[in-house]
């Protein structure tokens, strides 16, 4: 995060020394990912309720005008920054498939759960879903249908591959993926939330998700079938 903040920086002093006039498109997606960047930084560390849009405007040194031209309040600001999270997290799943193209669909699947309980764990989205999750801003009180999530898209059809080649159970490919999620994330997950450091260690994390993986594949009484 502060390598971001300081790379955002970098691009506002080069912005600053180009010429006057419109941005150029280079110039202007530098700008957006300094406002996103700091804003990020903001959120992450002090919250949504003690982030305004004056400190963004402060903190960013674009003009107020430029800001608010992109995002009309700190919600949208805020659902901007969750959407540059959310594309951060399906470029690594990306990388992630494109690596996976050799390996068997349970090794896909076991590296897939591995790399999903890095991601949430990931300190800067912790801190996100729990303001997302403290000022209700995810729903926003819509009565709309949520759209699908990709991540859990991507994880069940993965779930169905290792279930094809016999390697789990046959069965409710939801209910296998919900409890494969429950199993090995929402326990680390939830602790973090609350502002534990569960499993802080490359070590411990390891050592956490083998015994999970086993225990999900093998089941309490120690059986494949």
């Amino acid at each position: 995060m502060k390598q971001a903040v300081k790379t955002a920086k970098r691009a506002k002093r080069r912005i600053g020394e180009s010429r006057g006039g419109r941005p150029t498109k280079a110039e202007a997606q530098a700008i957006e990912d300094r406002i996103l960047a700091v804003a990020a930084d903001l959120f992450a560390r002090d919250g949504y309720a003690a982030t305004s849009m004056e400190r963004v405007v402060s903190e960013c040194g674009a003009g107020k005008d430029t800001i608010y031209r992109r995002y009309p309040s700190k919600r949208a600001i805020f659902g901007a920054v969750l959407e540059r999270s959310r594309r951060r997290i399906m470029a690594r799943l990306a990388e992630l498939q494109v690596r996976q193209s050799s390996q068997n669909s349970l090794a896909q699947l076991k590296e897939l759960t591995s790399l999903l309980l890095d991601i949430n764990l990931d300190p800067e989205l912790v801190a996100f879903k729990r303001t997302a999750a403290s000022e209700s801003l995810v729903a926003g009180g819509s009565q709309a249908e949520p759209e699908p999530d990709a991540i859990m898209s991507l994880l069940r059809t993965s779930v169905m591959k290792a279930q094809a080649d016999r390697h789990v159970v046959s069965g409710d490919v939801n209910f296998l993926t919900d409890f494969l999620i429950n199993s090995i994330i929402v326990g680390p997950t939830t602790l973090a939330m609350f502002g534990y450091k569960p499993l802080a260690s490359p070590k411990e994390r390891k050592l956490h998700f083998e015994k999970a993986w086993k225990l999900f594949l093998g089941g309490a009484a120690g059986r494949k079938d």
